[in-house]
């Protein structure tokens, strides 16, 4: 035992115990504990729930017309923010093979909101499913510093199984991959906090890759160039086996957010599904759209101050060395005008050969947040706020609130964690 296991804070030794117990890992829980569970106001609460059928909603339109675009029923610039480039194991020739049961969307998936409702993106399935559990396991230990469960009965592992059950049937088999998983050791947890609950896995249970009825992948690139992919395929279009994510780069896209707001697609959106979204549009040469309507070259975007230049610059393509991890995103604020200019040199570059860019408003939402750090000792942050709300086919299942002194709020050691309990 190190100098540092031995004056750690008692939630951090219980959670760093019950990790490697459950995982063989040394990797313990690695950011910051929220003094309290995060609090929201039933209102608030009753927005994540009820979201949920118009996140549907937004995810079926989108299928709907990357496909119709795809076979020339809507402007095919749509599908080719989406595919252009794309080699045909992967671009349109692939994708109008597809077939409906190949499209079903995305089973479960999490938000990231810069303020409760408004969603900066959306993963399927996204990580920190095993952050949020292992949250609520410090809770229910720690009854006199935390309280009881008032919003969610359920651990995140217990709704998965309990859903899949409802999904797919009694007996859900999965093969879940971690290739290009974040958090691939959070991976690992999340599995076993299921098998737990009775799920069983390729890899870990008595089971071949056959028995499998049910894929997770962290994205695309994970299914296509899988050895078992053409098989999953089969087995999928008989009615035998069910994607997670489904088998299409569509939804690794962020382009997508843009497309509720694009000249060329916005009139298949309602304004509901608008309203899910700060405001996003695509970077053209020409210039793009903000916030209040109006038109701006890129040139006039530079000259804009910086104070009052509040948007983000997002790769919303589908390499997965860029798309994820708050990789390739630049706060506009930020930047210089030389530096503005160089970064609009790259996304015209990227322009060029089909890989787009968007500009989205920055939302934000800053609060002060007290954290208990290993030492015992009280940390107070001046934080931004981003919220996430977990999904199954039932609705809403957790809330987990990441607080971080930087604007890209993301899974750093100096990161508060806290969950709505």
């Amino acid at each position: 035992m190190t100098q540092q296991q031995i004056i750690d804070h008692p939630w951090y030794r219980f959670i760093d115990k019950d990790i490697e117990s459950r995982t063989l890992a040394s990797v313990g829980f690695t950011n910051l504990i929220a003094k309290q569970p995060y609090a929201i106001d039933d209102a608030t609460f009753e927005g994540f729930r009820s979201r949920y059928s118009t996140l549907k909603k937004f995810q079926e339109i989108t299928r709907d017309l990357f496909m119709a675009s795809l076979r020339g029923e809507a402007v095919s610039a749509i599908a080719d923010t989406v595919l252009a480039g794309q080699p045909p194991c992967r671009g349109k020739e692939y994708h109008l093979k597809l077939t409906e049961k190949q499209l079903q969307l995305p089973v479960f998936f999490r938000t990231d909101e810069v303020a409760p409702g408004e969603i900066a993106e959306i993963q399927c399935f996204g990580s920190a499913w095993e952050i949020a559990d292992q949250l609520r396991d410090i809770y229910l230990a720690f009854p006199d510093d935390f309280g009881v469960p008032t919003r969610f009965f359920r651990s995140l592992a217990s709704s998965v199984s309990q859903s899949l059950r409802s999904y797919i049937g009694d007996q859900p088999i999965i093969h879940h991959l971690l290739n290009n998983a974040s958090r691939p050791h959070g991976g690992r947890y999340f599995i076993q906090r299921c098998r737990e609950e009775g799920l069983r896995f390729f890899s870990w249970d008595a089971v071949e890759w056959k028995d499998c009825n049910f894929v997770r992948a962290h994205e695309f690139y994970d299914l296509r160039y899988n050895g078992f992919f053409d098989q999953w395929m089969e087995a999928c279009e008989e009615g035998r086996l069910f994607f997670d994510h489904p088998p299409t780069p569509l939804y690794d896209a962020k382009v997508i957010m843009a497309w509720p707001f694009w000249s060329k697609s916005r009139e298949y959106y309602s304004d509901d599904i608008r309203a899910l979204f700060p405001h996003t549009d695509i970077i053209t040469p020409e210039g793009f759209r903000l916030a209040d309507g109006s038109w701006v070259s890129l040139e006039d975007f530079c000259q804009i101050s910086m104070s009052k230049r509040t948007y983000y610059f997002k790769f919303a393509g589908t390499d997965p060395t860029l798309n994820w991890g708050s990789r390739a995103v630049y706060y506009t604020g930020s930047l210089s005008r030389p530096a503005c200019h160089q970064m609009f040199d790259r996304i015209l570059a990227d322009y060029q050969v089909g890989h787009h860019w968007i500009v989205q408003e920055a939302r934000t939402w800053s609060e002060p947040v007290t954290a208990i750090d290993r030492d015992g000792q009280e940390v107070i942050v001046d934080a931004y706020t981003k919220p996430s709300g977990f999904y199954s086919p039932d609705g809403l299942v957790g809330i987990l609130i990441m607080q971080q002194h930087s604007r890209k709020v993301h899974g750093s050691p100096k990161t508060v964690m806290s969950i709505v309990f």
